[in-house]
């Protein structure tokens, strides 16, 4: 049968009939990617976001399986195909726009691939780990405006970012579609530094409890609360009632030092929050021991303390200054 000429937009009518059971297996990757590597009618560009597509998937395949099982991610999905679709101008003139729209699928599909890396921006990735599971249409249009229009709005948020921040170019292992969302919120709330590339900086890229409780408030969540003892570590009633939230549905971010992370320094004192996680479990507090499960830069889900280990509440507590709780809308 001869090699039929394909369009783009025929190929990801293609990705969208794969995309509708709400199951992106291993198979249908690999199908695609054959259809990438043996056709020689198939336009370029087409070419490049299948492989590049499959090369994420196998890069994600430990963050867990790819769904678009509800209505919300459906129609995400299908927004972000209507991307991948079109051609047209775009503000960010170093980032690729088929590396972008599959960044975005993939994240809409599953929140855990969301990563960081190193650049120092886990207070905007909490929130937009967050609104990705909440509301992943407006999470896809959010990174889609900032690509096309250079600005978005989330709620009553606007994000604006600068020029260095839309001509920077992240170098991996960092991704196109986190630099664009992540880096754009924090660039955008920064009125005296830019934040213009991924080496640390705690004035440029550092957010605060209050700043983190305003983007939820902005964006539609309720009931939003912060607490932030930089300073001190958290006391024993903190965890009952976090417990409760966590059980009620609220999205919790905890302000920790990262030293909780890091089975070798768990035992170690700490002095100040640097870092925000996102609760993924209860807090479970048997006799004198403490277990939790919580989501961290690109770790995906992370057991506190670490497997086969023990931690007493207070050897918790010490690593502990803070927390942001919304109610999703």
């Amino acid at each position: 049968m001869a090699d039929k000429q394909l369009t783009h937009g025929e190929v990801i009518d293609v990705l969208r009939k794969v995309l509708d059971d709400g199951n992106l297996s291993g198979v249908e990757v690999n199908d695609l990617q054959k259809i990438a590597r043996t056709s020689e009618t198939i336009p370029e560009r087409s070419r490049y976001l299948l492989l590049n597509l499959a090369f994420e998937v196998n890069q994600a395949l430990g963050y867990g399986p790819i769904y678009f099982s509800t209505t919300r991610q459906k129609y995400a999905a299908e927004i972000l195909c209507d991307f991948l679709e079109r051609n047209g101008p775009q503000r960010f003139p170093k980032l690729d726009r088929n590396r972008v729209g599959i960044d975005l699928l993939l994240r809409v599909a599953n929140p855990n691939i969301i990563n960081q890396q190193n650049a120092g921006l886990c207070g905007p990735v909490s929130f937009l780990y967050s609104l990705a599971f909440d509301s992943p249409a407006a999470y896809a249009r959010y990174g889609i405006d900032l690509f096309e229009n250079g600005k978005a709005k989330i709620g009553r948020i606007e994000v604006e970012p600068g020029s260095d921040c839309r001509n920077y170019a992240p170098q991996p292992p960092m991704s196109h579609g986190e630099w664009l969302t992540a880096g754009s919120l924090r660039d955008s709330e920064n009125f005296l530094l830019d934040y213009d590339g991924v080496d640390r900086n705690w004035f440029s890229d550092g957010a605060t409890n209050s700043e983190v409780a305003r983007w939820f408030s902005k964006a539609g969540y309720t009931d939003v609360r912060a607490e932030d003892n930089m300073f001190s570590s958290r006391g024993a009633s903190d965890i009952d009632l976090i417990n409760k939230l966590y059980n009620d549905g609220y999205r919790i971010m905890l302000r920790i030092n990262s030293k909780l992370l890091k089975p070798k320094q768990q035992a170690d004192s700490s002095w100040k929050g640097n870092h925000f996680v996102i609760l993924r479990s209860p807090i479970a507090v048997t006799g004198q021991e403490v277990r939790l499960t919580v989501y961290t830069w690109g770790w995906g889900q992370w057991d506190i303390p670490a497997p086969n280990t023990k931690m007493s509440p207070a050897g918790f507590r010490e690593h502990w200054y803070g927390y942001v709780v919304a109610k999703p809308f």
